[in-house]
């Protein structure tokens, strides 16, 4: 499974970029899921090359009736000409997408107490083993955690305020953030208990969650 990503420099990007993208949809060595245009920027300063602004436009009147190629103007947009092995490794997210078991935990106990859970809850909390499913389309996520004393989704984008219930935890409303930090998803809760939060990231394959809050 791959991802077809092309970076080019040309004012006639457009239709040259789908080409180079359907030669690798086409060669028949992996399963291509995504094709991603992204017109470099300003800063390549290469004699002749009109502005990002009209190639990011270009390539998008291009790309806007196929539906595996979509256009990033992230590069377009930076100040500085970057590789593009660089451009790859810090516009490209990293894929959560998948099922994850619970294999540990560490001070869980700690953490609840200091929401105020209730011991009861906490009790049961700790023994269970949820399983989380992540789907993850870009800066989209869904996540469904299920356990035998709950099932929580949750569906956010990269960026954007969006209110959580923790029904079934400490049964608080809260507003959220999620935001990239490098390859780590971090959320900010804002509501009753002060800088609550969490973060995710990936080390081979297993996923992390960290919980924090002021009191633990």
């Amino acid at each position: 499974m791959a991802v077809a990503y092309r970076t080019f420099p040309l004012g006639w990007l457009s239709e040259q970029a789908l080409v180079f993208l359907e030669i690798a949809v086409n060669n028949g060595k992996y399963k291509v899921i995504k094709g991603i245009i992204s017109p470099v920027g300003d800063a390549y300063k290469k004699k002749g090359l009109i502005s990002a602004n009209h190639r990011v436009t270009m390539a998008k009147l291009a790309t806007k009736n196929s539906d595996w190629v979509e256009v990033d103007d992230w590069e377009s947009s930076q100040s500085e000409w970057l590789e593009t092995l660089k451009v790859l490794s810090l516009a490209m997210p990293v894929d959560f997408s998948g099922t994850w078991n619970l294999v540990s935990n560490d001070n869980f106990e700690g953490y609840m107490v200091a929401l105020g859970i209730d011991f009861a809850t906490r009790k049961i909390a700790k023994m269970l083993k949820p399983q989380k499913v992540i789907k993850q389309d870009g800066d989209s996520f869904h996540i469904h955690t299920t356990s035998t004393f709950r099932d929580y989704s949750l569906q956010f984008k990269i960026g954007e305020e969006f209110e959580e219930d923790n029904k079934g935890l400490d049964n608080r409303k809260c507003k959220s953030l999620v935001t990239w930090e490098n390859d780590k998803l971090v959320c900010v809760q804002t509501g009753e208990k002060k800088n609550r939060g969490w973060t995710h990231w990936l080390e081979g394959d297993d996923l992390h969650l960290v919980f924090s809050s002021d009191l633990c």
